[in-house]
């Protein structure tokens, strides 16, 4: 593909293009449609832009656009392109990153900043340096658990403890709530999660994403909300809520109180969760980003699942 035409679509984002992506690769969050219209109700403006090589398409990106000052137009394209032909080679991938930045031009007050979905090694760091770009900041890390295998050959995945904590949890009276298509199911979660913040002191996902993430599902989108709710006697002990958007989902929010830590309530939320994404035909799980700095417990937690964690290459501009 590097010696043929590449050129470039730009559109409206139009979740019915989206169906030829290939099917045996994950899609992040920041690269679907409806998450570029839940953005928009933020004041960005979501394009996307599809890559054809000799006319047929062989990747989608989802940029998300900003005007600074008036006059600069900032666009980042986070964690994409995501592919059609899922084959394509280093150096097909590195020419299609070249045809993306000749787009932008800073003398135009054009600027994008990539953050691909690449592991931080060396080759990729070279790649997009001979692709024209620069590195301005440090890829975050985070696990993609593979939700194809079995139920049973997942389960035999999770490390020691991780699984003995959900046996304990299992033998518990804690009963487990499927929801998330009423907003019930999950607002308390919402609550809970700014309390968290609150009294750990860290930042995150807005929590305004999740109301503006269900408001811009529609029909064709293939995404929705799913909550999984622990709850012991009456009481909501644990939880947690992930956001699907396509073959894959995210992780998004999780919350134990007192009661739910103790009875491990919080493995059977997850692992019930995991469960019922597989029944929803999701393939890939993002757990969601990995801090070890200020939520190390967070982050062993989730890798208690078997998944391998990935450390992006970055953000380039």
């Amino acid at each position: 593909m590097a010696n043929r035409q590449l050129s470039l679509k730009f559109s409206i984002v139009n979740p019915a293009e989206w169906n030829d992506l290939a099917a045996d690769a994950p899609i992040p969050l920041q690269q679907h449609p409806t998450y570029g219209r839940a953005l928009e109700q933020f004041g960005a403006t979501a394009t996307q832009v599809t890559i054809h090589s000799s006319g047929t398409p062989v990747a989608r990106a989802l940029l998300i656009q900003r005007k600074l000052f008036g006059l600069i137009n900032f666009t980042t394209l986070f964690r994409g392109p995501v592919w059609c032909d899922n084959t394509l080679s280093p150096a097909d991938q590195l020419n299609i990153w070249r045809t993306l930045r000749a787009e932008f031009s800073p003398w135009r007050w054009r600027f994008l900043c990539a953050m691909p979905e690449l592991p931080n090694t060396p080759d990729n760091q070279l790649a997009f340096k001979k692709a024209g770009y620069r590195r301005v900041m440090s890829g975050f890390s985070t696990a993609w658990l593979d939700l194809r295998p079995t139920a049973e050959e997942l389960r035999v995945a999770l490390k020691g403890k991780w699984r003995n904590q959900l046996v304990g949890a299992e033998k518990s009276d804690i009963e487990i709530s499927i929801g998330g298509r009423k907003e019930h199911q999950y607002s308390w979660l919402l609550e809970k999660e700014a309390e968290q913040r609150s009294d750990r002191r860290y930042q995150a996902t807005p929590l305004g994403l999740v109301p503006a993430f269900v408001k811009a599902v529609t029909p064709k989108s293939s995404s929705r909300i799913l909550s999984v709710t622990a709850i012991s006697g009456k009481r909501k002990v644990a939880g947690a809520l992930f956001l699907l958007h396509g073959n894959s989902a995210t992780y998004h929010i999780g919350w134990a109180g007192d009661e739910g830590r103790k009875a491990n309530a919080q493995n059977r939320v997850l692992w019930e969760g995991i469960l019922a994404l597989k029944e929803a035909g999701i393939h890939f799980l993002d757990l969601g980003g990995l801090n070890t700095a200020d939520l190390a417990g967070i982050a062993r937690f989730k890798l208690g699942l078997g998944a391998e964690p990935i450390t992006l290459a970055g953000a380039f501009i």
